[in-house]
């Protein structure tokens, strides 16, 4: 039996994106994360991306991001959760998981779209 829970098929695509931090997550937790920051996507689903970033980030912090796609003259504005936090080479990075839990219609329909076109 596999252990993977993805209820969405991911892709591998580098998307440049920035956020803005709407709030911070666990009270308790060792890392505060600036205002603002940017990273790269490293895949990306109708519910969530992974992204490299050099600013590591509590889980629970809820961002609002915009995501540029390469090639294609569409910005989406999703909100997400922090679900998921990966210190790589002594803090050089970090790889931080996202789940959507604002993504406006037309946005999510533009999302799917650009998605089946590269599963092809």
């Amino acid at each position: 039996m596999s252990s993977e829970r993805r209820i969405f098929k991911r892709i591998s695509e580098k998307v440049h994106l920035t956020y803005r931090v709407i709030q911070s997550g666990a009270a308790s937790a060792q890392y505060l994360p600036s205002d603002k920051g940017e990273g790269d996507s490293q895949d990306i689903s109708e519910g969530g991306l992974l992204f490299r970033t050099k600013e590591p980030m509590p889980l629970g912090t809820r961002l609002e991001l915009e995501l540029r796609f390469p090639d294609v003259k569409y910005v989406l504005y999703p909100k997400a959760k922090v679900v998921r936090l990966e210190e790589f080479g002594e803090g050089a990075f970090y790889e931080v998981g996202l789940e959507f839990n604002q993504l406006f219609e037309d946005d999510k329909n533009l999302l799917l779209k650009h998605i089946k076109q590269l599963e092809i």
